[in-house]
């Protein structure tokens, strides 16, 4: 007797794929039991990795990544942030902030619409950066970031029809400058606002100033005449010009696809790198464009050198730690910054400063910049971001110093920088001189000095400068310490009495005098609208609003998506 029958009756029962009526899933059944065991093991496996990573992404878009993560955490926590239950006074704070860019942009908008800068007090312009609207482009992320989106649209209006190409005849573009404000606040803008034609004009500029790494060596040239498209030569560089374009450059390679950019600024890096120094991590002011080296000027984390050590901890975090190489140079120049650079004021043993060293590392100048002020801030970050916790210590010791810069003067406002004696009372004469490094023997101290801690040197100006508030607000964030707050509101408030004119705000000629109209200096730079307000308006704001976590801010404020953080 066969069996045939009997088998292919009980198969046409169980696997209908054998009948003639087919569905769908009958199909995929039938294919799935033709499969061996392992590929059939295989593809569950795949499709099991598949459903848990869908749930993975679901939950790091519903929930905050860093809380799932293992790592350090930057930004507070938000529970932490309410906590200190300063909601409701932050908001009236933020509000101020906001009329305050609204008061200066219309001032702007009135007077100066289109070109580089206000003049608050005459109420005129100047085209002092090549006639591009510097202001304008360099205020359009703080309008959106204030959510003040119809100013933001008034300038976007216009900065599309600019041509980046172009600059008034004659005129030698400064190449770092125009990187940090232009190309930055254009991308910031395209970032914010997804509009195509800021990333096309983002380009134009950054073409534009491209030619300055046509040199011998890759170092750029400070200047270019975009008009005739080539670079200005000069023999010379100093570092934060040559080393405060990594960031921009990355970050438009990044938007265009095009790695152009980011591998010529990058050469720059290697190059410092590998040049022989006169102390680990340390780097005099002024680069050989032909060599390459750097044996002169001063050695110093405030003008013309700041941005260059702010930008090895910023590649590091905006890359997300991807090579070593910054992480490196950076806690070699802060080991070596902690080790010859850092003193103590003789009066005061909580204020601390740093000073700067001469070409060779061996002489100190105890005089304490107010561009330097950055420096807690960028400790702070790097504390977190690469676990060196006694760089928080100090971050909150230089700050300190930063706001009694501020606090201890009749106005409230900072002065460019103060000057420090040593415990046998040598130090600066406060006057006009070019030599930072002639220390002398000091009369005795008066009671000013001795209460202050420091005395003013010859410039006592305050030119609207950012860098206490940026530290403020970085240190708020990272710490919790509701006293960062307190005084970014004072210096707000001082600026808001001193400073402010009928058409916006204007840099103030001696910090220590009260006659306040001889003393309004006519003159209102672009980072005071993309910086100073910026932080403050961010230091009032909700500690996860732009975070730290996922934006890093180039020298100018201007706040670029971390990479891996683009997509999110």
């Amino acid at each position: 007797m066969s069996l045939e029958p009997t088998l292919r009756s009980e198969m046409s029962d169980d696997r209908p794929l054998l009948n003639g009526q087919r569905t769908f899933r009958s199909r995929l059944k039938a294919k799935w039991y033709r499969l061996d065991r392992l590929s059939r093991v295989v593809f569950s496996l795949f499709a099991l990795a598949m459903g848990a990573a869908v749930v993975l992404r679901v939950l790091i878009e519903v929930l905050d990544p860093f809380d799932l993560w293992p790592g350090s955490r930057v930004t507070i926590p938000p529970k932490l942030d309410d906590s200190n239950k300063t909601a409701r006074t932050d908001k009236e704070r933020r509000d101020a902030v906001r009329s305050a860019m609204k008061h200066a942009w219309e001032g702007y908008r009135q007077y100066a619409f289109g070109h580089d800068e206000l003049k608050p007090v005459s109420n005129s312009s100047n085209d002092k950066w090549g006639g591009w609207g510097v202001t304008l482009v360099d205020a359009l992320d703080t309008l959106y970031i204030m959510e003040l989106h119809k100013e933001f649209n008034q300038g976007v209006t216009h900065v599309v029809n600019v041509d980046f190409s172009k600059a008034a005849k004659g005129y030698n573009t400064p190449f770092f400058e125009m990187i940090i404000r232009s190309l930055a606040g254009l991308l910031t803008a395209y970032e914010m606002s997804l509009d195509r034609r800021l990333l096309e004009k983002a380009q134009q500029v950054g073409d534009a100033l491209f030619p300055a790494f046509n040199t011998s060596t890759g170092i750029p040239y400070p200047k270019v005449d975009v008009n005739a498209g080539h670079a200005v030569p000069s023999s010379r560089v100093c570092l934060a010009e040559a080393g405060t374009v990594q960031l921009e450059y990355w970050k438009l390679s990044e938007l265009t696809g095009n790695p152009t950019y980011h591998e010529a600024a990058q050469r720059v890096v290697d190059i410092l790198d590998a040049a022989k120094k006169p102390h680990k991590g340390l780097y005099p002011i002024w680069i050989d464009i032909d060599s390459g080296e750097m044996n002169s000027g001063q050695i110093t984390f405030g003008g013309q050198g700041d941005s260059w050590y702010e930008y090895m901890l910023k590649q590091h975090i905006y890359s997300g730690g991807a090579t070593d190489q910054y992480r490196r140079m950076y806690e070699e120049s802060i080991d070596s910054m902690k080790e010859k650079m850092v003193k103590r004021s003789v009066f005061d043993p909580e204020m601390y400063y740093v000073g700067d060293l001469d070409s060779t590392a061996t002489r100190f100048s105890p005089k304490f910049q107010h561009l330097t002020c950055f420096v807690p801030g960028m400790l702070a970050l790097g504390s977190k971001v690469l676990d060196r916790p006694d760089d928080l210590e100090l971050a909150r010791q230089l700050t300190y110093t930063c706001f009694q810069m501020y606090n201890q003067t009749k106005t409230g406002l900072g002065p460019e920088y103060v000057l420090f004696r040593d415990s046998k009372d040598m130090g600066l004469l406060n006057i006009n001189h070019d030599d930072d490094f002639a220390v002398v023997s000091l009369d005795e101290a008066s009671d000013t000095e001795k209460e202050e801690g420091y005395y003013l040197g010859y410039d006592k100006s305050y030119l609207l400068r950012p860098e206490t508030v940026e530290s403020l607000m970085i240190l708020y964030r990272i710490t919790g310490d509701k006293i960062y707050k307190e005084w970014g509101w004072q210096i707000f408030l001082a600026l808001e009495k001193w400073t402010k004119t009928d058409a916006a705000y204007s840099a103030y000629r001696d910090v220590t005098s009260t006659k306040r109209s001889s003393m309004l200096m006519d003159s209102m730079e672009s980072f005071f609208l993309a910086e100073t307000l910026k932080y403050l308006y961010l230091l009032f704001s909700p500690a996860d609003y732009y975070s730290l976590d996922e934006y890093v801010f180039n020298t100018e404020a201007h706040p670029f998506k971390i990479m891996h953080h683009r997509a999110s």
